[in-house]
Parts: C-alpha cells; sequence; structure tokens
C-alpha cells in the first residue's frame, strides 16, 4: 500500500473467511464475561471497591487518590442496576465485555486478518489480569477503555490520515486523564509513534497535535481546579511514587515475574519474539504490517520504559501496565498468526500460545471456587481470604454497637472503614479518626458525636488501643468478633469501648505541610 492510497483512506485486502479461530475467540470471550458476571455476583467487594464506592455517593471532581471517573462509573451503575455487590460492578463489567471487540477491532484495522484479530482475542483473554481484574471496578476499567479509543483512534489517523481522528484522540486522552494518571504515557506514546512511523511524521508539522493536547486539558481542568483548591493532595500523593530511592534488585526481580505472569507466560513469550522481531529501518514501506508493528511498540515504549526504572528503586503495583495489555495482546497475536505454521522453535511457541487462553480460563474457575469456599486451607496465603466475610462482619459490629448503645465505632484504616460503612447500618457512623485527608469528600462527624461512650475496632495485634489511649481518656476492652468463611476463622478484630475524649478526636483534614501529605497519605 502507497501512502497515497492510506491518505485516500484505502483499505489493505481484508480475509474475511470465517474459521475456528474466530468462533473460538468469540466463545471464550463470551465464556470469559459470563464467569466474571457469576464472580462479581457472589464475591463481596474489595477494599478500594468500598472505597470508591463510598466516593461515588458524594460525586466531587476530585479525590485523592485518583480522579473522578471511577466514580461516577459507580453511581451510573447503581442508578441502573441497584447497590448490590453486582449492582456497584455491572456497569464496569459491561465497558470491559466490550473490550475483545475492540481489540479485535484494532487489529483487523491494522493487518486486515480475521485470523490475527481472532489470535489477539485469545491472547486478551488469556491474561490473568484482565480475566480477574475485570471482576473489579477500579479506575483501570474506565483508563483501558478509554486508552483503547485512543489506540483505535490512531489506528484510523495511520490508516486514513484524516484529521478528525486527532481530535478524536484528544478526547480519549482527557477522559484517560479523568480516569487515572497512567493516562499521560498515551500521550507520550502516541508522540513516539508519530515521529516512530513514516505515514504519521507529517502530522509533526501541523497545529492539530497541539489543539488536541489543549482539549485534554480542558476536559481534565475540572480535575485540576479541585487540586488547587484542595492543597494539590492528589498530585503530591501520586508523586510521591515517583521519588527516588537507593537501587535495589528485588523489586526489578518483581516487576518482571509479575508482569510475565499478569499478561500469562505463553504469551508474554509471544509477545517477546514479536518486540524483538520489529524492524526500525528507514526504508519501512507505509502503510506495512511492518510499519503496524512498529507503532504498536511506540506506543507501549514509555510507559514499559519508565515503570522498569521505577522498579529499580520501587515496588510497581501490577495493574499499572493493565493499559498497555491491549497493544500487546495484538502484538502477541499478529505474531502467533505468523509463527504457527512455522517449523523449529519458533512454530511450538506459537502453538504452544494457543493454549493460553483455556489453560488461563480453568485457572479463574479454580481461583473462583477457591475464593468462595476456601477449599484449600492456604491461610495467610491465600489471596482470596481479603474478599469474603466482611458482609457478616459488619452485621456483627452494627449489633454490637446496638447492644452498647454506640452511635459510631472507629477503625484503623481507611479500607475496614469502607467495608463496614458499604455492609453496616447506615444510621451507624463509622470514622477512620486519622488520615482524614482521604475523607475530604464527604461531610465529617461533628466533635459532639464523640461525647457519648463509643466502640472501636481493630485487627488483633494490632495495639490499637495504645493508639485510641492517646484521643480517650477511657479505653476498655470490649471483646473479639472474627471474620469467617464457610466457618473458617479468616481474621480475628479486637474491640473497644471508648469514652472521654481527648479534644479533637479527628486530625485535621489536610496536614499543613506538604511533605506531610505526600508521605500520610501514601499507601
Amino acid at each position: 500500500m502507497t501512502e497515497a492510497s492510506i491518505v485516500a483512506g484505502a483499505r489493505p485486502r481484508i480475509d474475511r473467511r470465517p474459521g475456528r479461530l474466530v468462533a473460538c475467540a468469540a466463545g471464550g470471550a463470551l465464556l470469559l464475561l459470563a464467569l466474571q458476571t457469576l464472580a462479581a455476583s457472589r464475591l463481596e467487594l474489595s477494599f478500594d471497591e468500598a472505597y470508591y464506592t463510598l466516593w461515588s455517593r458524594d460525586l466531587a471532581f476530585g479525590y485523592l487518590d485518583h480522579p473522578p471517573m471511577v466514580a461516577v462509573l459507580i453511581r451510573a451503575s447503581t442508578a441502573l442496576f441497584g447497590d448490590s455487590d453486582l449492582g456497584i460492578r455491572a456497569l464496569s463489567l459491561a465497558l470491559v465485555g466490550a473490550l475483545p471487540g475492540l481489540v479485535a477491532l484494532i487489529a483487523w484495522r491494522l493487518f486486515g486478518s480475521l485470523d490475527t484479530a481472532a489470535l489477539a482475542v485469545l491472547m486478551w483473554i488469556a491474561a490473568p489480569l484482565v480475566i480477574a481484574g475485570a471482576v473489579f471496578v477500579t479506575p483501570d476499567a474506565p483508563l483501558v477503555l478509554f486508552w483503547m479509543l485512543g489506540l483505535a483512534a490512531l489506528v484510523e489517523l495511520w490508516r486514513t490520515g484524516r484529521a478528525r481522528w486527532i481530535i478524536a484522540m484528544g478526547l480519549a486522552l482527557g477522559l484517560m486523564l479523568m480516569s487515572k494518571f497512567t493516562a499521560a504515557f498515551f500521550a507520550a506514546g502516541a508522540a513516539l509513534a508519530v515521529v516512530a512511523t513514516p505515514s504519521l511524521r507529517r502530522w509533526l508539522r501541523s497545529p492539530l497535535p497541539w489543539l488536541a493536547l489543549a482539549l485534554a486539558a480542558a476536559v481534565f481542568s475540572p480535575f485540576v481546579a479541585w487540586n488547587a483548591a484542595h492543597g494539590w493532595a492528589t498530585f503530591l500523593k501520586q508523586g510521591g511514587r515517583a521519588a527516588a530511592a537507593g537501587f535495589t534488585p528485588f523489586y526489578l526481580v518483581e516487576f518482571a515475574l509479575s508482569q510475565i505472569l499478569l499478561i500469562n507466560p505463553l504469551v508474554f513469550a509471544a509477545l517477546a519474539a514479536a518486540i524483538a522481531g520489529v524492524s526500525w529501518r528507514k526504508s519501512v514501506a507505509p502503510g506495512s504490517p511492518e510499519e503496524a508493528r512498529r507503532l504498536l511498540v511506540a506506543t507501549i515504549a514509555p510507559a514499559a520504559v519508565y515503570f522498569l526504572v521505577h522498579a529499580a528503586h520501587d515496588r510497581v503495583q501490577g495493574n499499572w501496565l493493565a493499559p498497555l495489555f491491549p497493544a500487546c495482546a495484538i502484538l502477541a497475536g499478529e505474531w502467533v498468526a505468523r509463527a504457527r505454521r512455522a517449523a523449529g522453535a519458533a512454530g511450538r511457541v506459537a502453538r504452544a500460545a494457543l493454549w493460553a487462553a483455556p489453560l488461563a480460563l480453568a485457572v479463574m474457575l479454580a481461583g473462583f471456587v477457591q475464593a468462595l469456599t476456601g477449599v484449600l486451607p492456604l491461610g495467610a496465603a491465600d489471596p482470596t481470604a481479603r474478599l469474603e466475610g466482611f458482609r457478616e462482619l459488619a452485621r456483627d459490629v452494627d449489633a454490637r454497637a446496638r447492644a452498647e448503645g454506640a452511635p459510631y465505632v472507629l477503625t484503623q484504616g481507611y479500607a475496614l472503614a469502607s467495608l463496614l460503612t458499604v455492609y453496616g447500618d447506615p444510621g451507624l457512623a463509622v470514622v477512620q479518626p486519622e488520615q482524614r485527608i482521604r475523607w475530604i469528600f464527604a461531610p465529617s462527624p461533628p466533635e459532639s458525636l464523640f461525647d457519648r461512650r463509643g466502640l472501636a475496632i481493630a485487627e488483633a495485634g494490632r495495639r490499637y488501643d495504645l493508639v485510641l489511649g492517646m484521643r480517650f481518656r477511657s479505653v476498655e476492652p470490649a471483646g473479639t468478633i472474627e471474620r469467617r468463611r464457610a466457618g473458617r476463622v479468616l481474621q480475628a478484630y479486637e474491640l473497644f469501648r471508648v469514652a472521654e475524649p481527648y479534644a479533637p478526636v479527628l486530625d485535621p483534614p489536610c496536614p499543613s505541610a506538604e511533605v506531610d501529605l505526600a508521605r500520610t497519605c501514601r499507601r
């Protein structure tokens, strides 16, 4: 294809033959969505989901941890589907359910092959992060959706040369930024793609990219204004993660292993082969598959390099690279499409990658059963133990508070406070007295509330009574309660009666020094 044909909007010759791969990809995506919906309806909310749900009840243009898109998503979901666990997650699930179709569309527009599109979907649904992460509503759900829409606009700009797709990218970038700060790497990746892709370089001389950035800034501006009015709280918190520290190989190894596992080792092998085979010759033909591969690699490079450098001195959470997974799945799927009939090691790796999706779905089903039943007594090593038992715990806390005549319960940490609030009696005030910056989205309870005798709860062994003794003259043990799953104790909690407060009980909502804010609020 010539550059002129790209500008004119001509399409590459399309392979329209349906095949087993297309059926497998469609069936796999539907099966995954069904399993995710079942899991979302049965599993209790995670800590962060409960916290974001409280955000959604007091909508604002910003919050300490993230921009407001996840709160808007949950608010819309509960308005449509109710306040159940599934209702909180339903709209996020619907958005995530559309992502395999977007992956297929982008792959098809890049390479003109239904087989490649189907294989890209199979690589996508094979990623454990995609399989398990989509069950929970987080800022990553809208971020990945808008990132993929931005990538689709970039691909259409590459194919058609029509300027409107630059403006579409600007709008998508603004919506990404209103979801999560990671969106900044999309802008860097798109800029690198324009530089690295001969068909796109003519846009370097156009003012339209700057207009697109201005549009993104306009969409993002309400969040910036909110931060300006709240001491730049979110920027300080997120910026604290970027502070350089001494080099340590531990986090690098952890980063590498976690990403290999989260994207699926078989898919990672195909992705590594695909990236290694990308040509960076100046003579690459405009509109060619080789140029398409170069475009995809350019979009993921800035974020991948940044987080690799970050891992040299600090932990990188596995989900931070989630928006890169669609491009990675397309690269891996296109390589498998080329290599699966080849002889030698490449062919064996490509054919092995075809098993990635069914194996990953089987593992997800096993994890779902473990989360609900705890059939394997893994103890503290069981990550699913954090997802069950809080509904009953909240009922037990409510009952104890009623028996004690306590109008409030103090907790240590935002996670427990959020879950007890979401699952508990709306008439019982659940309050985290420290880190009040986390709760600036909602009105604080009056200090007069604490003139009455109340309860406090913390995980057993945390010596929360010592902390409470700095706020109340009277702190008495009030027994223990347990969080259980299928009759097994997951966590014991200590209760305390508190009375006669020192004034004030609640910490100030904003620390006086910016450095204190970054240190206090960093997770």
